[in-house]
């Protein structure tokens, strides 16, 4: 019988630096496609909607990788060109740590 040893972990910091070094220019460009909504506040819908409005070949790179997980986690976006910041929370409904 086979055993399976697990050798390494990735924690989602470690996923998250390989999908930016691997994808650069797929969330460049959702990110220009956020910015380019002006300064304010986006909902958790108007950034999923932005992300389904890039062309389907990077939308694909994107989904599969830990980037596409942080969205999905994402609340709001503040966006204040050139920045875009994301309030995550990957655990809806968990107040607090015990």
């Amino acid at each position: 019988m086979v055993e399976r040893l697990i050798t390494c972990v990735h924690s989602l910091r470690e996923r998250l630096d390989e999908t930016l070094l691997a994808h650069r220019n797929e969330i460049l460009a959702l990110h220009s496609r956020i910015e380019g909504k002006g300064k304010g506040i986006l909902q958790h819908h108007q950034i999923i909607q932005e992300f389904e409005a890039i062309r389907k070949e990077n939308r694909k790179k994107l989904a599969d990788g830990a980037f596409f997980g942080v969205l999905k986690a994402s609340q709001k976006a503040i966006v204040l060109p050139p920045w875009v910041a994301l309030a995550v929370r990957p655990r809806p409904g968990v107040l607090g740590v015990d």
